[in-house]
């Protein structure tokens, strides 16, 4: 491995720590000073942190290990920040959940395999749905719209958020990636999508949301023919 690469990939895992440390200081004041609800910090931390991972991990991430070994990273102090109830942005919310760790491991694994199979837009497009979707779906089914629970605490509102949103965002994704809409892939990447968020509890959707998107884009071929 170039040299260069290692340099590159220190420089990200300092530069990505000083920057999400930076949100959750942000996060703590809104959340402290300005007493915003702990829905919306922790909303807002997690769209922040995956649109960072989003353009900083394809460019300075060339060794994939340093991506994985910022997960683990951000997974271990994630962990001790809790048991410390240092960051109350994040974790003070209601619900029991364990999503800002599943979130540390989700980003690192879909990485990985977007690089392993050498599909930068699979990557792109997981991370966009688990940026929009899964925070509008929470945020539509618990807090704005009263609705019916279907699975746990998931609503009928939340999840037609979540499907609404992502096949937007699958239609608008392939039609500047390939010049095609691809509804067919476009409905089955968001239904399973959506399918995958209803049934994941506890914050596990952080995880397997990203990681049942990736999979399907690899795939793409042997679902629409």
């Amino acid at each position: 491995m170039n040299v260069n690469y290692h340099v590159l990939g220190l420089l990200g895992l300092l530069g990505f720590t000083v920057g999400y440390i930076i949100l959750l200081i942000f996060c703590e004041i809104l959340n402290r000073k300005l007493k915003v609800d702990a829905e919306y910090t922790r909303k807002f931390s997690h769209v922040a942190s995956v649109l960072m991972a989003l353009f900083f991990f394809p460019l300075v991430f060339k060794n994939v290990g340093y991506a994985l070994a910022l997960s683990a990273l951000f997974f271990v102090l994630l962990m001790i920040a809790k048991a410390k109830k240092w960051l109350p942005s994040v974790d003070g919310v209601e619900r029991k959940t364990g999503g800002s760790y599943f979130l540390a491991f989700g980003l690192g694994a879909t990485y990985y395999i977007s690089v392993v199979f050498d599909k930068s837009a699979a990557f792109t497009l997981a991370l966009l749905i688990f940026a929009i979707s899964d925070p509008l779906a929470g945020l539509v089914g618990g807090k704005w719209i009263k609705s019916q629970r279907i699975y746990g605490r998931k609503t009928i509102a939340g999840s037609l958020a979540f499907l609404f949103s992502a096949l937007f965002i699958c239609l608008l994704f392939f039609n500047s990636i390939y010049d095609n809409p691809m509804i067919a892939l476009s409905l089955m990447v968001a239904l399973t999508a959506t399918a995958t968020e209803l049934i994941s509890a506890r914050g596990t959707d952080n995880f397997t949301v990203p990681l049942v998107v990736v999979t399907m884009l690899l795939f793409r071929q042997f679902l629409i023919y």
